[in-house]
């Protein structure tokens, strides 16, 4: 005999469980949503003032990054180059040297045509002076009135000078006093170990013109390169 099943006496869900399936469910939307804060409107003062706290924290950066760099560059040149700072007084170099022009001076006897280079004054005066090399030892010299003229490419010296065009190439002109006159009066040449100097601002110089040539001996060196103002930093020709 077939069996067959008895769907009428299966038991039925309970209601409370129905119930809880058409329960509907809270949106999810709904329970991740975050409630964003808002931020504070900064005034212009208040963003000023965190501008000006930006740009001095970026200084004292720089600051702390540059230091040892210039601490080790001042020491190179003091010690280990030979070297001296200077500060310039004066307009007598403009414009290759302005007054409060600080400098380094490589100290050394070895001078060349048309270096700048510090030196002890054959006149009474408490600061070295500034000037360039112009005449060199060995250079042919000649008086001519209250002129000297000096030429480091010809080893005669003209006999008429009466028109300027008749001076020999590379012949440098200068008016000089008569205390520079009475020292080179009897030269034909300058001599060993000294030089003739003019300051770059010829109007506004005391120099060989006045007090004549300067000895090797008192001079200290050779101007090398301007370190301040920061913005004019550059080697000096």
């Amino acid at each position: 005999m077939e069996r067959t099943e008895n769907t009428e006496n299966r038991p039925s869900k309970k209601k409370s469980e129905v119930n809880e399936r058409k329960k509907p469910t809270t949106s999810t939307k709904s329970k991740t949503k975050v409630r964003k804060k808002k931020r504070r409107k900064l005034t212009k003062e208040q963003i000023r003032l965190r501008e000006k706290k930006r740009r001095v924290r970026n200084i004292i950066e720089i600051i702390k990054f540059s230091l040892p760099i210039l601490i080790v560059t001042i020491l190179v040149f003091l010690f280990i180059l030979n070297t001296s700072p200077h500060m310039v007084e004066g307009n007598s170099m403009n414009p290759t040297l302005k007054n409060k022009d600080r400098v380094i001076v490589r100290r050394t006897k070895e001078i060349n045509r048309y270096d700048v280079i510090t030196f002890k004054p054959p006149v009474a005066s408490e600061f070295q002076y500034v000037k360039r090399v112009i005449g060199m030892p060995g250079d042919l010299i000649w008086l001519e009135d209250k002129y000297l003229f000096i030429n480091q490419q010809t080893t005669t010296i003209p006999k008429d000078l009466t028109f300027a065009n008749q001076l020999p190439d590379g012949t440098i002109k200068v008016n000089i006093s008569k205390d520079a006159t009475e020292q080179l009066t009897e030269m034909k040449k300058i001599p060993k170990d000294f030089y003739f100097v003019l300051g770059d601002n010829r109007e506004n110089s005391s120099d060989s013109r006045e007090f004549g040539l300067v000895n090797n001996s008192s001079i200290e060196g050779v101007v090398s390169f301007r370190f301040a103002p920061f913005n004019q930093m550059s080697w000096i020709k």
